[in-house]
């Protein structure tokens, strides 16, 4: 298989940028560790994380090709919704296209099922989503593939999920939202399992309010579980991240009805441009310097500053101005010596897991891919050398990948909500993203390899 015959090209040429571009002068390219160690270890751990469940068995929801899941073994063994982009970005990249493909499809047959794509593959857990990346994931799947009667199937797909999005997640002031259809005894369930293994402490006795905590903790769970980001009310806030996405499904399907001229290109557009001037008048903060959450409920721009608001980057809204500015900002307050910190370091009254110091790799691939598009090269090129130097760093140390990452010290010691899992998934997806675009940096790599 090709993925595995360019292990040792990819090691050579990362350690060649590193030659040409390094960020500091310690970073000599024979000081670089190789990344054949790592992508040997991918190598043998994917296999491990493909799981076949074709039928409904209790809970667990069938589908109907082969699935990759985020942990070889441990924690996380179903399919998971935003996880697979980050998955399927490392595998496009490895010739596993077949694969990508299977897991795309599989997320297809979970929205034509149910009418939106759940958080993962159990019914228990369809009672809210993630943050929508399958379109994103079918246009790369059409990109390798060019196959026109595939997309057409896809797109019907795509516009159910829009869909659900607009007509389940809407708010008055015309951006989406956080949300979730859990019955009352999921909500009471979900507030017992916050209430003993994520937030210690946590000690409500009235029934009503299990239950209306237990709904903002699960709406919020559509975004990053958990962050403070939204001040415990989530359902009262539009958040970045999401509308950004939905703006990249609305170019990506107007993109996709031009491919399939079936007349209906103007009509996302339109929907496109009003959602791109709502996101630059409520989701832009002039007073922070970036893009931050909206709370629609009081009216008033949120204050977190937090990796979403990179988003609008990747996804093309920003102006240029914003772009330096937001570049700025999180350069100020979020990247350290090991990458992009989740959220900005602040005190709050609960542990979250997603903020600071907390490095996620999929955060470190929308930042290189937001920065890319605006042309600050050399800033996205120092995050995927600081993501890939970590993670190298610590399989070195423990064998294996994680989770997360630690932006200070650079180690595996986290902030947790629970025991942080080993990883393969987004893990070794945005490693292998990052390495590629190292790789893909202009620079005489015959010469290098020779």
């Amino acid at each position: 298989m090709k993925f595995f015959s360019t292990l040792l090209a990819v090691s050579l040429t990362v350690s060649a940028w590193a030659a040409e571009n390094s960020v500091s002068k310690s970073d000599a390219p024979e000081k670089i560790p190789s990344v054949a160690k790592v992508m040997a270890h991918i190598r043998e751990a994917i296999p491990q994380t493909l799981r076949v469940q074709k039928e409904d068995k209790g809970d667990i929801i069938g589908v109907p090709f082969p699935y990759t899941s985020p942990c070889a073994k441990d924690a996380f063994v179903l399919l998971f919704y935003w996880d697979t982009y980050f998955m399927n970005l490392g595998m496009l990249r490895n010739d596993m296209l077949e694969q990508a493909k299977n897991n795309t499809d599989d997320q297809l047959s979970l929205v034509d099922k149910l009418g939106m794509m759940p958080c993962a593959s159990r019914y228990s857990m369809a009672n809210r989503s993630q943050t929508p990346f399958l379109g994103l994931m079918v246009r790369d799947i059409f990109a390798a593939t060019g196959d026109r009667e595939w997309l057409k199937s896809a797109y019907a797909t795509l516009t159910k999920e829009y869909n659900f999005w607009m007509t389940k997640r809407a708010t008055p002031c015309g951006l989406n939202r956080m949300g979730n259809s859990g019955t009352e005894k999921q909500l009471l369930g979900f507030y017992n399992y916050l209430a003993k293994d994520r937030f210690k402490g946590l000690a409500f006795t009235n029934r009503a309010d299990k239950i209306a905590f237990s709904s903002q903790a699960l709406s919020e769970s559509e975004t990053w579980d958990f962050t403070p980001r939204f001040y415990r009310r989530a359902e009262e806030f539009c958040p970045v991240d999401i509308n950004a996405n939905l703006y990249l499904y609305e170019t990506i399907l107007a993109d996709f009805s031009k491919t399939l001229k079936n007349g209906e290109e103007s009509a996302w557009l339109d929907k496109a441009a009003k959602r791109k001037k709502l996101i630059q008048e409520l989701l832009w903060n002039e007073d922070v310097g970036c893009y931050t959450d909206y709370d629609f409920a009081n009216k008033k721009k949120g204050d977190v500053v937090s990796c979403a608001a990179l988003f609008p980057l990747m996804a093309g809204i920003a102006t240029p101005e914003q772009a330096e500015k937001t570049v700025k900002k999180m350069e100020a307050v979020l990247e350290y010596d090991h990458g992009l910190s989740t959220c900005e370091k602040r005190e709050w009254p609960f542990v979250y897991q997603w903020d600071y110091p907390n490095a996620w790799p999929p955060l470190q691939a929308i930042a290189i891919q937001a920065l890319d598009r605006y042309g600050f090269k050399d800033d996205a090129r120092r995050i995927a050398e600081k993501y890939v130097k970590t993670v190298i760093a610590n399989y070195e140390k423990t064998g294996d990948l994680w989770e997360k990452y630690n932006v200070v010290s650079g180690t595996t010691e986290v902030v947790d909500e629970y025991k942080m899992p080993r990883m393969v998934g987004w893990t070794a997806g945005t490693f292998i993203f990052a390495a590629d675009y190292l790789k893909a940096l202009p620079r005489n790599e015959t010469k290098a390899a020779q």
